[in-house]
């Protein structure tokens, strides 16, 4: 059972990965293939007839195959050339039709199972834990989306081309067999044997998809590296270091895509000379050593014709499967590390809260090392809460926790008493709003940016106006041409910084938000832009929830409680000039910072 099991396994794997996407529609690929193949195979047995009326005669030896003649006779129709004529042409035009619909069926399936895989990818990475999203490589995922999903979508078609010239062959051979079975039995015979040729280069090929997928992996990794930091590697002079590596990963890569070549062009350049070979002794044993007549063998010869078309097709398409059989295993694992790794969104549904936000006791560990401990903090409705503290003393894991990111090892967080992993994610999650050092800005417009591409539409105009007002930004989209329609470049690079941190204020104030976490976001500005931004903010005090992680003091110099972080506890708590008494930390900062 398990020999069966594993051979199913190997030998069946890529149709059960087509078919539970596309079901039904991949059958009825193979339908029309088998219907054009029945077609072609009734045409060409009219040759035969054709033929010899031409030549003066008025019947043919077709074997096991008389019965179309007589069928034809039996309703009436006695064949003349002119009949025969109109039959081979029409059933010629029914089995162009077939074919053409065939192929336009294939191109949709194909489109659809391109769709279908990038979207079942994204819908896992919308329900991927946070946790496993950072240790996943960022390449990784990038070269799925694109290189993988493109190979895997021509792996598909080379697959059904294989399985649609293997149905052909299948119909030729039976036809072939019906009008003689022995010359089609050594034909086939001399095929296996030619065959066994080509299955170590086959498993070569396949062995060598695998390594092409994890080259491009790395390739893919190393490029998003290289766009995302090239300011630094710019200024610095370490480009051209970067260059270097560069250069051996596209090495690597065109090293395993010219062994994979070598490999195909040796079964392209051997595979139709073997099979003539095959055809030209049977052909020979049948006259010479079975003494056949050649005439007896004309017809199983079309048939065979047409076959060993079909074979180099099937040969060829099965190469080129296995070629890209790396695409198939890189996304299969993938997509299985997306659901192992599943946030399943159930729970209660999260309208806000009323009163408080309560960690008791929370503990949180990475790798055994521990980041937070019993963490005891209380954060009241519309109050401002600050954290302060050294790189690494655990203010950032605090606000993952916090915002449902990471998951605590022990302790509660409790909202209104409710413990926070009782809530349905998204909805939990649609009331914060994240503000970092580096805000998210999309190239696109104002409007898109802050509203996240709501309608466009009378009463979400005013909502915009009311938060960009709130966010000082009424007089920097006035001075622009095209005001809220203004595109703001990749990344926001048409901004300054100040711009770019109330574009995410406003952004995260259109959402009615609860909670608004700003971590480090003044960090990066200057001293005048961080005044508006902090007066931007004292504005929304008493409005909405807020947690500010900062290093520079005056940002949060008017929060109602300051938590002092210290190697993953809190050291100290209190406002700003409480701790100024009580935290020698905090004094310090104060002192350095001149506040």
């Amino acid at each position: 059972m398990k020999g069966i099991k594993k051979y199913i396994i190997e030998n069946f794997s890529n149709f059960t990965f087509f078919y539970s996407i596309l079901r039904y529609r991949l059958l009825v690929v193979f339908a029309l293939a088998i219907f054009g193949g029945l077609l072609d195979s009734l045409g060409l047995t009219m040759f035969l007839p054709l033929l010899q009326m031409a030549d003066g005669g008025t019947t043919t030896d077709l074997g096991s195959l008389s019965f179309l003649t007589d069928a034809l006779k039996a309703i009436g129709i006695e064949l003349t050339v002119i009949k025969a004529l109109v039959i081979l042409v029409v059933v010629f035009l029914l089995k162009g039709m077939v074919m053409y619909f065939s192929g336009i069926y294939k191109v949709k399936t194909q489109q659809l199972l391109t769709k279908t895989i990038r979207m079942n990818i994204i819908n896992g990475l919308t329900t991927y834990s946070f946790s496993r999203f950072v240790q996943t490589e960022q390449g990784k995922i990038q070269n799925i989306f694109l290189g993988e999903v493109l190979r895997l979508s021509n792996t598909y078609s080379n697959y059904v081309t294989m399985i649609q010239g293997a149905i052909l062959i299948i119909v030729y051979m039976l036809f072939s067999f019906i009008v003689d079975w022995k010359f089609a039995l050594l034909v086939c015979g001399g095929g296996v044997l030619s065959n066994l040729v080509f299955l170590k280069v086959n498993k070569l090929t396949k062995e060598r998809s695998i390594n092409i997928s994890s080259v491009n992996n790395a390739f893919a990794g190393l490029l998003m590296q290289y766009v995302n930091n090239f300011k630094y590697l710019k200024a610095t002079g370490k480009i051209y270091n970067y260059r270097d590596k560069l250069e051996k990963s596209i090495d690597d890569v065109q090293h395993e895509n010219l062994k994979i070549n070598l490999l195909i062009n040796q079964i392209a350049a051997f595979r139709e000379p073997l099979l003539i070979i095959v055809i030209a002794l049977v052909i020979g044993i049948q006259v010479y050593f079975i003494e056949s007549k050649i005439s007896a063998i004309i017809v199983s010869l079309l048939f065979f014709y047409r076959a060993l078309v079909s074979i180099v097709t099937v040969q060829s398409s099965y190469n080129l499967t296995v070629t890209n059989q790396g695409a198939i295993n890189n996304i299969n694992d993938f997509y299985l590390e997306l659901q192992k790794n599943k946030e399943t969104p159930k729970g209660i549904y999260f309208r806000g809260f009323k009163e408080n936000i309560f960690f008791r006791n929370v503990s949180f560990s990475y790798d055994k090392n521990k980041i937070l401990q019993d963490i005891n903090l209380n954060i009241i409705k519309n109050q401002t809460v600050a954290l302060v503290g050294e790189s690494g003393s655990g203010k950032t894991t605090f606000a993952n926790l916090l915002i449902n990111l990471l998951k605590s090892d022990e302790g509660e967080i409790l909202i209104d008493g409710i413990d926070l992993y009782s809530y349905d994610p998204q909805s939990f999650n649609s009331k914060i709003g994240y503000i970092t050092q580096e805000p998210t800005i999309f190239n696109d417009t104002i409007y898109n940016n802050i509203t996240f591409w709501d309608k466009k539409n009378d009463e979400n105009l005013v909502k915009f106006y009311q938060v960009a007002s709130a966010a000082s930004l009424n007089s920097f989209i006035s001075s622009t041409k095209d005001k809220e329609d203004t595109i703001l470049g990749n990344s926001g690079i048409n901004l300054s910084g100040g711009q770019r941190q109330r574009i995410s204020i406003a952004r995260e104030l259109y959402k009615n938000i609860d909670i608004l976490i700003l971590d480090e976001a003044t960090s990066a500005l200057d001293s005048e832009t961080e005044l508006e931004i902090k007066n931007n903010l004292d504005s929304l005090h008493g409005k909405v929830t807020m947690l500010i992680i900062a290093h520079r003091l005056s940002t949060i110099k008017n929060a109602d409680v300051i938590y002092v972080f210290k190697d993953g506890k809190i050291e100290n708590f209190g406002n700003f000039e409480e701790l100024k008494k009580k935290s020698s930390y905090f004094n310090n900062l104060t002192n350095l910072q001149g506040i």
